[in-house]
């Protein structure tokens, strides 16, 4: 985690990130006027000296308790082996550098490197789904799996559970991306947190190792979903909260998506565009990432 070339290192960025009233969009703001001006930062108090000559409103920066938060952050990191992968190392996810509102930093538990595959196929879906909902989010991620395709989700109850445990039966790759802290999520389900890292899959999250889930922390993990998938599956999915985004993100992203109903002919709204497909059958489900995954290896 050395600063080495960096313009600013991630240690520095989290002690921005501490800072009461500065948020992701500023930060990234503030980092690319860094960057561009080629500004040669020593330590996080050139940063302070910074902020303040660029008069940015409505901060409370109280750097004892910065640095104390800051160095408990990395003392859990080390403890936990959960890896910091910010905006300007080598690690960080390409598909990820070309999204408007990028993550800033990464924390990375299992293996990196499935955040850049060009065979990541997403399946997500209702929290309280019916049986058959919760049979076929196993089914297609056990049969993806077998072909290769490393799963993302979410990790949530419902849908996410049962498409990482069918990607872990078929002993396939999944990554999950979540909401809050790894700290927070493994005591949710730690039997499945480790089955993945045990199967060489990875946990990934924005936030620190102890933070719970925000507001806001659900949609923003939805952008991440969306944006390290070559497309996205729906199972039982509504117009409403997580998947909303999710889709609406995958379309930003130009992600293609489909859907194992066809509810949509019932109610369609514009965020949905024509891409949209249904997959009904295992042929339909193999043709899906068949072209998702050649399309996307040719476009990047």
């Amino acid at each position: 985690m050395n600063k080495g070339n960096k313009m600013v290192s991630n240690e520095d960025i989290i002690r921005m990130q501490l800072i009461n009233g500065l948020g992701r969009k500023t930060i990234s703001k503030i980092l690319n006027y860094i960057e561009t001006r080629d500004l040669k930062l020593n330590n996080f108090s050139d940063i302070v000296k910074l902020l303040e000559r660029m008069g940015i409103k409505r901060l409370k920066i109280d750097l004892d308790k910065i640095e104390k938060d800051a160095s408990e952050i990395f003392e859990c990191c080390k403890e936990s082996k959960i890896k910091i992968i910010g905006l300007y190392d080598m690690e960080y996810p390409k598909r990820l550098k070309f999204i408007e509102d990028k993550p800033i930093i990464l924390y990375v538990d299992g293996d990196e490197e499935l955040l850049d595959q060009d065979n990541n196929i997403a399946i997500v879906g209702s929290r309280t789904p019916s049986q058959k909902g919760y049979e076929i989010s196993s089914i297609f991620a056990e049969k993806l799996a077998e072909e290769h395709c490393c799963i993302v989700s979410g990790f949530a109850s419902g849908c996410d559970e049962a498409a990482h445990n069918g990607c872990l039966q078929a002993k396939g790759r999944t990554v999950a991306v979540i909401p809050s802290g790894h700290l927070n999520v493994i005591r949710n389900n730690k039997a499945l947190y480790n089955m993945i890292i045990i199967n060489g899959g990875a946990i990934v999250s924005e936030f620190p190792p102890k933070e719970k889930a925000g507001k806001y922390g659900f949609i923003d993990r939805n952008r991440i979903i969306a944006a390290i998938s070559e497309g996205i599956i729906v199972i039982e999915g509504g117009q409403k909260g997580g998947i909303f985004h999710t889709v609406k993100y995958a379309n930003d992203y130009n992600r293609p998506v489909a859907y194992t109903t066809n509810f949509l002919e019932e109610e369609k709204k514009p965020i949905f565009n024509n891409n949209i497909e249904i997959i009904d059958s295992f042929d339909k489900l193999a043709n899906f990432k068949n072209k998702t995954c050649k399309k996307n290896c040719l476009t990047m």
